[in-house]
């Protein structure tokens, strides 16, 4: 690792770099990284893809410490949500500010799905933590005696996960209500075949949901009060977390009428004016120009959305660590 830290330098003296980013930090050489330009004087921005409590959450403690020890010293900490914001400050990484993720598509270019198949879909890569394929196949035994529908699981496999996902459709008597499907170049036809989307994981800012209010696919998930797609969105049904008997009676409800499904799709598409690319855009080009001219960029991008206050992040915080049976965690600081 020490190799590639000496190249990146070399590379910033070369090329005259005068920010460095880094994404996805999963292991502790990427900590290192930052460490490293920051030791020679290098700006560094990080984005932190997942939300706050997910290493905690991930049984991955360590990278959480890493966190604590390496952000304080980044010149930026991009955030998915304004919550999480809040909480990086108030551990000592005083350059957190919130910057939404870009969208891979243009909403505006895609037809509404017709909503009138059977179809439930759930899009995402097996696993058992994060994605937990197995709460929606369970959510499908309180679905199936009310609707004749189909549970389409599409997603890059965990050999062992999935066969215990298939293990459980089956011994749930599901076989033939729920079907999966690797890996899919064509995502687009599964939305278009489906009338309801549900998501039984936890993320910083999923893709899938902006997809699938692009197709105006009423969605049914868990509850994540940390995002800020749950915010006035009224594409969304949320449920409290884990509550897959309830998640059950919302899909039966909208799969039992049209309506209601092409109402909530159609706010669905609605809601994402509020995250146009050319915001972000934008925010990044005056954010990056700002690091490199040595002005003080941080502080005007945090007056611009700072619209979160710490006491309810906090609520929010506490409201996480109890779910995962984490309550009363000590992070070094006074809560």
């Amino acid at each position: 690792m020490q190799n590639k830290n000496i190249l990146l330098l070399k590379y910033a003296h070369q090329y005259n770099i005068s920010v460095f980013i880094c994404q996805e930090h999963w292991v502790h050489s990427h900590y290192s990284t930052i460490n490293f330009l920051k030791d020679n004087r290098i700006k560094v921005v990080a984005i932190k893809h997942s939300f706050f409590l997910f290493p905690i959450h991930d049984n991955r403690e360590y990278l959480f410490k890493l966190s604590q020890k390496t952000y304080p010293r980044l010149d930026a900490l991009i955030c998915l949500s304004r919550v999480d914001v809040q909480i990086w400050r108030r551990i000592g990484v005083k350059n957190a500010i919130y910057f939404q993720n870009l969208l891979t598509f243009d909403p505006s270019t895609i037809q509404q799905a017709p909503l009138t198949s059977q179809n439930i879909l759930m899009v995402g890569r097996f696993h058992p933590g994060q994605k937990q394929q197995h709460l929606a196949i369970e959510m499908m035994k309180y679905v199936v005696p009310n609707v004749n529908a189909t549970l389409q699981i599409v997603g890059d496999s965990n050999p062992d996960y999935l066969n215990r996902c298939k293990q459980l459709a089956n011994s749930l008597q599901l076989q033939n209500n729920v079907n999966f499907f690797q890996f899919q170049t064509n995502i687009a036809d599964f939305y278009r075949n489906a009338s309801v989307l549900v998501m039984t994981k936890t993320e910083g800012f999923p893709m899938v949901l902006i997809e699938a209010m692009a197709f105006g696919i009423p969605i049914v998930a868990f509850d994540l009060k940390f995002n800020e797609l749950w915010t006035d969105n009224e594409g969304l049904i949320a449920v409290p977390q884990g509550d897959i008997e309830q998640m059950g009676a919302e899909v039966v409800k909208l799969m039992n009428n049209q309506q209601l499904r092409k109402e909530i799709g159609a706010k669905g598409i609605e809601s994402l004016n509020r995250f146009k690319n050319e915001v972000t855009v934008d925010k990044w080009i005056h954010l990056l120009k700002g690091l490199v001219n040595e002005e003080n960029v941080i502080e005007e991008i945090k007056k611009s959305e700072d619209k979160v206050e710490w006491e309810y992040a906090k609520e929010v915080l506490n409201h996480e660590l109890k779910l995962i049976g984490r309550e009363g965690y000590d992070f070094g600081i006074e809560m």
